[in-house]
């Protein structure tokens, strides 16, 4: 996973093919039940807002990014130590929670196209719309 990519998506610079090409071989397995993600950091800070999570799961909705790349995504901002945001502020907050979801989809919300709809009502209203319906691993 090339951080700059990611940060430049979330300003217009790259589009979701793009984006899914670098993604889509982010994990390398390590053993039967363990992987590790392959991260490129950025060098600077860049402040993750909603509006930037919002773009991914738009891109999961139409189809060009598939679901599945949003583990990689939240794993490897939460382990950045550039990608930034202020979770003592609702907007930060949100943030952060969907970030924790994507990466670890197994204990949280399966990653779909219908539960990318409910993360992105959740960025920009901060209504939570899930259900039980909604977890487990089912990634697709």
């Amino acid at each position: 996973m090339n951080a700059i990519l990611v940060r430049d998506f979330f300003v217009g610079k790259v589009t979701a093919p793009q984006l899914a090409r670098d993604l889509a071989d982010a994990f390398e397995r390590v053993s039967k039940q363990s992987s590790r993600l392959r991260m490129q950091d950025l060098k600077e800070d860049f402040e993750v807002r909603p509006e930037h999570l919002v773009r991914l799961c738009d891109a999961v909705m139409n189809g060009s990014l598939p679901p599945s790349t949003l583990e990689a995504i939240g794993f490897g901002l939460i382990a950045s130590d550039f990608f930034t945001w202020d979770s003592n502020t609702p907007e930060g907050w949100r943030v952060g929670q969907a970030l924790h979801d994507w990466a670890s989809p197994q204990a949280n919300y399966a990653l779909t196209k219908e539960t990318a709809s409910k993360f992105r009502e959740r960025l920009v209203s901060g209504e939570d719309t899930f259900t039980r319906a909604d977890f487990g691993s089912a990634s697709a």
